[in-house]
């Protein structure tokens, strides 16, 4: 159950060793692993990979330097990686993933609370003439939950969050955001966009640039991100410019919670060509079975309520009519969702973990839906639009703005009795979803206008 490989030195003899042991966790042996500590080892040099099945690795200030270590489909049986103080290291498709203090790390497809210099593929894309500034270690616990931290009992890291949260709660905040700034930025700027509302908007409006903009990218009346920091958040918000939603729900939600009025709604924009090329590769696709298939990509969050979707799928399935649900994506809640399907013997709901391109199986499917209790601008209703798969979704925010044609699909009330009735209303005719996809090869999302109305407020 537990492997503990704590020699000074792994060499590569040893390596045969470790490689053997990840080896035994593939296939029939799975289960075999649970947890590998590396705890202070010396991993210099080895070329690694670690695939499926282990519950935990623990590389706690293992020296990883010069090292290929590979961690890949971690979503088919790796509940938690922890990484730190270990360079060099490239992590793939594995939802859980804590990394601390550690540089030059290769991040593809994961859900990951970052703390120092990462490099992220695949999730942000850097062109030759974009210069990515990193924050200072003070920021370094931005985004790490408090309550997580007591679990973990990091004691660095609960420290450097208290020590956070008692500058924000006190409002030192203000003098040291102008303190660190001067540290990371050497100029100043003509215009500063906070791309995340919350902190980047703390940190915007008290800076030196000279035009601030907000981008509001949820809905605040059903999730308010910033509900323990409320007078500092007003008070940045006094500084900033122009805010920025991307749905009209999202802008007047932001504008009620927060009493401001200065901000326009503007759409997301889409790489079309990128969904494009992906639903055009058949080499992507998993789905292969004939009559009605249904799909969702999501983290598996609460705020997605992927649980309403499966017993969605249960009630159209206890009332004959007979479909597959495919869900793409991974996250903390993959245990409680997979006891679902078993605890109601639902053996038509295929997970397929994470996929770098939804777009080919998106494409297959005749029904896409999205079950989220809130959302900003569900920017995969757009993806699902393009690759020519009908959307049903709940009353989220931007999705009024989104779904405006017969042929795009349904939107149901936001509660489970609702999601029922309409999944069976858009499944039970199969003629009428493949005349909708027929009538979807004309779709055309606006980047054109919508780039336009970017560089109006900029």
């Amino acid at each position: 159950d537990q492997v503990t490989i704590d020699s000074n030195t792994l060499n590569s003899v040893s390596d045969k060793i470790l490689y053997n042991i990840w080896q035994s966790t593939k296939g029939q042996n799975s289960d075999l692993l649970k947890k590998l500590d590396t705890t202070n080892t010396n991993l210099s040099n080895v070329n690694t990979s670690i695939t499926n099945g282990l519950n935990k690795l623990d590389t706690t200030n293992a020296n990883l330097s010069n090292i290929n270590t590979s961690i890949t489909n971690g979503n088919n049986g790796t509940q938690k990686v922890s990484i730190t103080n270990t360079p060099n290291v490239n992590v793939t498709n594995t939802p859980y993933v804590n990394i601390d203090n550690t540089p030059n790390v290769i991040v593809s497809n994961v859900s990951v609370p970052v703390s120092g210099s990462v490099r992220v593929s695949n999730m942000l894309s850097e062109p030759v003439d974009v210069n990515v500034i990193y924050g200072t270690s003070f920021f370094n616990t931005i985004d790490e939950s408090l309550s997580e931290l007591f679990k973990t009992m990091n004691l660095k890291q609960l420290f450097n969050k208290l020590r956070l949260l008692f500058y924000m709660k006190t409002g030192l905040i203000k003098n040291k955001i102008i303190e660190e700034r001067k540290i990371i930025l050497n100029k100043e700027y003509d215009v500063e966009v906070a791309c995340k509302e919350g902190f980047c908007t703390i940190f915007t409006a008290f800076g030196n640039s000279k035009r601030k903009l907000n981008w509001v990218l949820t809905d605040y009346s059903v999730c308010n991100y910033s509900k323990n920091h409320m007078p500092l958040v007003k008070e940045s918000l006094g500084k900033i410019d122009l805010n920025i939603a991307d749905s009209k729900q999202a802008l007047d939600a932001y504008f009620k919670v927060f009493d401001v009025g200065n901000g326009v709604v503007i759409h997301n924009l889409m790489d079309v060509d990128k969904v494009i090329r992906g639903m055009n590769n058949s080499d992507d696709c998993v789905i292969k079975t004939d009559g009605i298939n249904v799909i969702t990509v999501a983290r598996f969050h609460p705020q997605k309520s992927l649980d309403r979707l499966i017993l969605a799928h249960k009630y159209a399935i206890d009332r004959g009519f007979d479909h597959y649900l495919y869900i793409i994506g991974s996250g903390e809640l993959e245990p409680q969702l997979r006891k679902i399907v078993v605890d109601h013997n639902l053996n038509k709901v295929i997970f397929l973990g994470m996929k770098q391109n939804p777009y080919a199986d998106i494409a297959k499917c005749d029904l896409y839906v999205l079950s989220s209790k809130y959302e900003g601008f569900a920017t995969v209703i757009i993806e699902s639009l393009i690759a020519g798969t009908p959307v049903l979704s709940t009353r989220v925010g931007g999705v009024e703005e989104q779904i405006i044609d017969p042929s795009y699909g349904w939107i149901c009330e936001n509660n489970q009795e609702a999601l029922n009735i309409a999944y069976v209303e858009a499944i039970k005719d199969i003629d009428r979803l493949h005349k909708m996809k027929e009538d979807l090869k004309s779709y055309h999302y606006p980047n054109e206008k919508i780039l336009k109305e970017f560089e109006e407020v900029l």
